[in-house]
């Protein structure tokens, strides 16, 4: 173990009992102390599931990446281990980026981007790295690191932007794709190897994302193939989000993607990005991302809570009329009390809901909406705080705004925060269709099982949590199902 890394894991034991978890969700993973963004290493190994993330163990503000590690057997109750790998070789002194993991003949095989110095320039390279653990802890680095070096990317590649390898088993090889900018352009380019030491390029495998293509993520649901990615510097106006995380859905043609739907927007609230996925040994394709959004500032830092960084629920992928789909793991079930059922609630101006109160909540409800023309849904709401989830039918849009919701999310040389999303979501015969849960300082709402997501921070500094209801017109809510989580 090098010095950084037992350092890093001094640091994140010395925070313990000094970190104020009034904002802490109760359900969601948040970092124990420290700085948090992306998933890493995402996977299945030796019975248990792994997530890496990307760490900061030195403050509460994105610095030298380091990987954390937690572990669960069943999805839903996680063990903190040991600070994974640390900016410790000449190849990643300036970070361990992002990256992924497989597991392959007994061992857990991690490929992520390390980041040198270059100070002549102040800017930092980026190359691809090999690294593995046997007991699933303690990680070992490969000493022929990088595997894939900066002379593998065709001209036009800029040093400073080829990061996130996701990496694939197929049949006798394995493949990564890695994001990357090539003539001010984001592409997601592909390698391969027999042995995950030497790699081969083999070319541009899909394109058309902005400036810059993030943490790239590619797999097969049902014969046809997914690729995620996340966009630095947008500019297809048709998503409403300045850094958005979106997917295809197509087919792989001599190791290119061609795609067959347009690129959708993967959630389309406030705060997401980053996500990884991964295989479940039972089939399900789930996905995990970071509840947070580059250009925010969540409070926690400024108030010296001593911890900032959360990740969504898990989420289960299918593919229904060429859209992916996402709804919470089955698993997220067991964490349920205390539930409640209502039927046919007739609701007009600012009706309470004193089945929903509380910090910790998972709410269903089936609205009918034939007599209204529009319902806000105040959540989180203390006083006058609250985040307002509103459906316009005439539009058929969904908004979400936390504007009024506590505490700004204002970051230093940012005017403001951006504080509403939407989505265009659709009737279905006059019903509204909603999932929502609330969790402390996180909400995520699925509408029409999962077509449409959209996920948002939030910082009320009342400390009681109702939800009320206010619709122009009248609605009734055909079913109302509420649970205490756990």
């Amino acid at each position: 173990m090098s010095e950084m890394l037992i350092k890093a894991q001094e640091k994140l034991n010395s925070w313990q009992g000094h970190v104020n978890t009034e904002y802490k969700p109760k359900y969601h993973l948040s970092v124990p102390a420290g700085w948090l963004n992306d998933p890493n290493g995402f996977g299945f190994f030796q019975g248990k599931c792994h997530l890496f993330y990307q760490y900061h163990p030195y403050d509460t503000v994105w610095g030298p990446m380091h990987w954390g590690h937690w572990t669960s057997e069943n999805l839903i109750d996680w063990e903190q281990e040991p600070v994974a790998m640390a900016p410790d070789r000449e190849y990643d002194t300036a970070g361990c980026f992002s990256g992924t993991a497989i597991e392959d003949d007994g061992r857990y095989w991690i490929m992520y981007t390390g980041v040198i110095d270059e100070p002549s320039t102040g800017r930092t390279p980026q190359h691809q790295c090999l690294a593995w653990t046997d007991d699933g802890i303690h990680v070992e680095k490969a000493e022929e690191n990088p595997v894939v070096g900066l002379d593998m990317t065709p001209e036009g590649t800029c040093p400073y932007d080829f990061r996130d390898p996701k990496l694939e088993k197929n049949g006798d090889h394995y493949r990564i794709v890695v994001a990357a900018k090539i003539n001010n352009e984001g592409k997601v380019l592909s390698y391969s190897s027999a042995d995950l030491k030497k790699w081969t390029y083999d070319g541009v495998y899909a394109e058309g994302f902005g400036e810059m293509s993030e943490c790239p993520d590619c797999f097969e649901i049902d014969g046809r193939r997914v690729v995620i990615s996340s966009i630095m510097a947008c500019k297809d106006k048709d998503l409403v989000l300045p850094q958005p995380v979106v997917y295809m859905i197509g087919q792989e043609e001599n190791g290119v993607f061609c795609a067959q739907t347009p690129m959708r927007d993967l959630d389309r609230g406030l705060d997401f990005y980053a996500p990884q996925t991964c295989l479940a040994p039972d089939g399900r394709r789930l996905m995990i991302g970071w509840a947070h959004a580059w250009g925010c500032e969540t409070p926690m830092h400024r108030l010296g809570h001593g911890w900032t960084g959360t990740m969504t629920l898990i989420r289960e992928c299918w593919i229904e009329n060429d859209k992916l789909y996402q709804c919470p793991i089955r698993e997220l079930e067991n964490r349920r009390r205390n539930g409640i059922a209502r039927e046919n609630l007739l609701v007009g101006e600012k009706t309470q809901l004193s089945e929903c109160i509380g910090a910790c909540r998972e709410m269903m409800l089936d609205i009918n909406m034939r007599e209204a023309e529009k319902i806000e849904i105040h959540l989180m709401e203390t006083g006058d705080e609250c985040v307002v989830l509103t459906y316009h039918k005439k539009d058929q849009r969904l908004m979400i705004d936390r504007s009024a919701s506590g505490y700004s999310l204002t970051k230093e040389g940012v005017n403001e925060p951006r504080n509403q999303a939407t989505a265009d979501v659709s009737l279905n015969d006059g019903m509204l269709s909603l999932h929502i849960f609330v969790d402390v300082s996180i909400v995520e709402v699925y509408a029409n099982r999962g077509e449409k997501v959209l996920t948002c921070q939030a910082f009320p500094k009342g400390k009681e949590y109702g939800v009320s209801v206010d619709v122009c017109g009248k609605a009734i809510i055909e079913q109302l199902v509420s649970y205490e989580i756990e």
